[in-house]
């Protein structure tokens, strides 16, 4: 059953839960956040990361409080990471992240009224889409299945078939799998694709280096791409240390970017893990 993965705050639960239930009455599995492990223990972004690998597309619920919370930052960086389809609904004024370029849609009460704008944005239920699969088997539970996810990826890159999407997953695989066996095999496919020869990707939507870039709007309206292998030399990691009050947040790190347009400075939110 395809997984959609809702990021919400605490304040904004119940339009959250209207919207869970809009989308499991049209088919959908909707991912639910377990007890354990919590925000504060060391294994809760690698469990958040693989929840939106998993998945087929993130809704984002963003208001006021959305943006003063880093988890819900952090879960639209994993699902651009991962390529992954992200439909915002804002419930307020407050201002979308700089990096999120996509169309909102308005949410209001009941917010269920919204799934129906919300559908036409994800993939079907029950979707046989090969990307997906992938994903899906490559955040699995088993050791067994991620490894065959990664010779699926090896295949797949082979027939020069979603080449940044795949790299992208084999490259978060090889360094943050939990797993020796499946980070050494991820690595070893990294490492064939990086040899000469290897075949060129067919056409695709997504551009050869995308998963190395990303675009940010200034103040002034003037979107511009930025590579990560540029500009993370400068970040600040705004990860928070492991404590009895605090959550970890891996991969959250704020740059100071200037605008080529226009000159202006703007802090963005990035994921410079890796780099």
């Amino acid at each position: 059953m395809t997984t959609i993965f809702i990021s919400y705050t605490k304040e904004d639960s119940i339009c959250a839960d209207q919207i869970r239930q809009g989308l499991e009455a049209n088919g959908y599995s909707v991912w639910q956040e377990p007890d354990y492990p919590t925000p504060r223990d060391a294994s809760y972004p690698y469990v958040i990361e693989n929840a939106i690998l998993g998945s087929a597309a993130v809704v984002v619920l963003w208001s006021s409080s959305a943006a003063s919370f880093a988890w819900t930052k952090r879960h639209i960086l994993i699902a651009q990471r991962f390529f992954k389809p992200l439909v915002p609904v804002t419930l307020d004024e407050t201002a979308l992240p700089s990096t999120l370029l996509v169309e909102n849609l308005s949410g209001e009460e009941p917010c269920s009224e919204v799934v129906q704008q919300v559908l036409p944005r994800l993939p079907p239920p029950g979707s046989a889409d090969p990307l997906l699969t992938f994903g899906e088997q490559a955040s699995h539970q088993y050791i067994r299945v991620r490894k065959e996810a990664i010779e699926q990826a090896a295949a797949m890159l082979q027939r020069g078939d979603h080449r940044e999407e795949v790299l992208a997953i084999l490259e978060y695989l090889a360094h943050n799998d939990l797993m020796n066996g499946v980070r050494e095999k991820a690595q070893a496919v990294l490492a064939a694709a990086a040899q000469p020869g290897t075949p060129a990707p067919r056409p695709s939507s997504i551009p050869q280096g995308a998963r190395h870039t990303f675009k940010a709007r200034c103040k002034n309206g003037h979107v511009n791409q930025f590579d990560k292998r540029d500009v993370c030399s400068q970040k600040k990691s705004i990860a928070r240390e492991l404590n009895k009050q605090e959550e970890i947040v891996r991969g959250l790190d704020e740059l100071l970017l200037t605008c080529p347009t226009c000159g202006v400075e703007m802090a963005v939110d990035v994921d410079c893990e890796g780099y």
